[in-house]
């Protein structure tokens, strides 16, 4: 994942919601996305937890799309994790903090 702070949501593609047994398609819940196609209105489900770096969120809004091949990265981590918590990026010597 890519951690994106300027995404209101946690993204996770659709073949991990649906091993994790969500059912992105009964979700009466959509957002709209911008996309390279135009705007997409993609399912919003809650996770029942994420953990990143040993910390834990629970009841985290998730969007579930899938993300062109091309990016190299299956999902983002959004504000809907990161606001939780304090977030230190040290660029110099690459590092992220969570507490």
């Amino acid at each position: 994942m890519a951690l994106d702070t300027g995404a209101t949501y946690t993204m996770i593609p659709w073949d991990i919601a649906e091993v994790l047994g969500y059912d992105p398609g009964a979700s009466k819940d959509r957002v709209p996305l911008i996309t390279a196609s135009g705007v997409e209105r993609a399912p919003l489900i809650t996770l029942k937890s994420i953990s990143v770096l040993g910390k834990d969120a629970d009841n985290v809004q998730t969007v579930v799309h899938n993300l062109p091949e091309k990016s190299y990265v299956d999902g983002l981590l959004g504000l809907s994790f990161l606001r939780r918590f304090r977030v230190c990026l040290d660029f110099q010597n690459g590092v992220m903090e969570i507490e």
